[in-house]
């Protein structure tokens, strides 16, 4: 009768345990950064990027010409600035938002509840990097470099 007990209070205990074992495993974490720099696009963008930083430096120069003060002139150029760094934040976030959208992506194919970025887990998780990075380019209908191949 005692070792029925024991068995019966054992299961009951697993059993209570295997929740909590189960979403372990249901946590993926992704290393966020590398994804950004993985991104298809992430190139194209950047250059994007150094092209509207020239084509409004020409045009800071052209304006600051026209100008008599230094305090005009640093007026402008925190005004360039400015506009710079809209435009810089507008890519960043279209890049970040298709990152997400992916990751959620798969998560929900693999079964996994929650993801985190790779530098919040102290143990286990499951590392889901890879597996978006190749969704991200599945998106695109092209295959994964592999320059970033091998840093996976």
């Amino acid at each position: 009768m005692r070792k029925k007990a024991l068995g019966i209070i054992l299961i009951a205990g697993i059993l209570l345990l295997l929740p909590a074992v189960v979403s372990a495993e249901a946590i993926g974490y992704v290393d966020f950064e590398f994804l950004f720099y993985a991104h298809p696009e992430y190139d194209l963008k950047n250059q994007q990027l150094q092209e509207k930083a020239e084509e409004l430096y020409v045009r800071i120069q052209e304006e600051a010409e026209q100008l008599e003060t230094e305090e005009e002139i640093n007026e402008l150029g925190a005004y360039y600035e400015y506009q710079f760094e809209l435009i810089e934040q507008e890519v960043r976030l279209e890049l970040v938002a298709f990152i997400l959208q992916v990751i959620e992506e798969v998560a929900v194919e693999l079964g996994i509840s929650a993801v985190l970025p790779e530098g919040s887990i102290i143990y286990g998780g499951l590392n889901i990097t890879e597996q978006v990075v190749e969704a991200m380019y599945k998106h695109y209908g092209i295959s994964v470099p592999s320059s970033i191949r091998e840093l996976l």
